[in-house]
């Protein structure tokens, strides 16, 4: 789910993911890819209007006085849905399983500049996140620092959002307690004050976690921008041009859009390619 208000082509990315994520779900590599369907609340200390995802996922609607009782008192007004989860970790294997079979080739790389790509390479599609900031001298990619605590908890099986950073989400195994969003700050440890103040309101938000295994805590950074990047950029050096592809800046909405970013990047390296092409056949038919 998007944490905040679209535009047009953000809906049609979170569109084009839901039902990419949708067919894995029902297919027979669901378990591979870490995929499958949860449903669950989002919960508001006031009203606010229908979120732009609402005819996106399945079974939306609003929650009922009686439904709100269940939750702390602060909470006035809420959604019901139900949507998709993805272990991540689980995921990325299995899209590199995918890359593998097709034989494409890994090269594990530190670069400072796509001046460093230019000699070897036409076009680069670019998803280096927070990266952009040095490599692309982007000031507007800003890091989000989020933290989170891992739990068992087997006997939680809805996911819970809040507008005073709490969620709890349901994965394969374990529970996913959060959170903080914290803008500009670049901390990856573990903080436990932090830590504390996630278990508090999970706590409080559902009483049974009291009995929940703690497993492990982690710490990390979004990339955020707004707008998310996913466009086309040519840069020169000198007498060589590269074309470049930018997809990043998707903050705390990676999964949610990625696989609509994914396809709209797609879409601009094929038009760059076929643009080559065009420029050898021509050159080509002048010799």
């Amino acid at each position: 789910m998007i944490s905040r208000t679209q535009s047009q082509i953000e809906i049609d990315w979170c569109q084009t993911s839901f039902d990419h994520f949708n067919n894995l779900i029902f297919s027979n590599i669901a378990a591979e890819a870490g995929v499958s369907q949860v449903s669950g609340y989002q919960l508001f200390n006031d009203s606010r209007p229908d979120p732009s995802y609402k005819n996106i996922v399945y079974n939306f609607r609003h929650l009922t006085k009686e439904e709100l009782t269940i939750f702390p008192d602060h909470y006035k007004y809420g959604y019901f849905c139900t949507t998709f989860y993805v272990e991540t970790r689980k995921y990325m294997k299995y899209l590199t399983k995918l890359l593998n079979e097709k034989q494409v080739p890994f090269i594990k790389k530190k670069i400072h500049s796509f001046e460093e790509l230019a000699e070897n390479y036409d076009i680069v599609v670019n998803c280096i996140g927070y990266g952009a900031k040095d490599v692309c001298h982007d000031n507007l990619i800003r890091p989000i620092r989020g933290q989170m605590i891992r739990v068992r908890a087997p006997w939680i099986k809805h996911f819970y959002y809040t507008d005073d950073n709490c969620y709890m989400i349901p994965k394969y195994d374990t529970i996913v307690l959060g959170g903080t969003r914290q803008l500009d700050d670049e901390n990856t440890t573990v903080d436990l004050n932090d830590k504390d103040g996630i278990w508090q309101r999970c706590l409080r938000l559902c009483p049974s976690l009291a009995q929940a295994e703690i497993l492990w805590d982690w710490a990390g950074l979004r990339p955020n921008r707004e707008p998310i990047r996913v466009e086309t950029e040519t840069i020169k050096y000198g007498n060589k041009q590269i074309l470049i592809v930018h997809n990043y800046g998707h903050g705390g909405n990676g999964i949610s859009l990625s696989w609509g970013t994914a396809i709209d990047a797609t879409r601009r390296f094929s038009s760059l390619l076929n643009g080559i092409n065009n420029q050898d056949k021509q050159l080509t038919s002048k010799l």
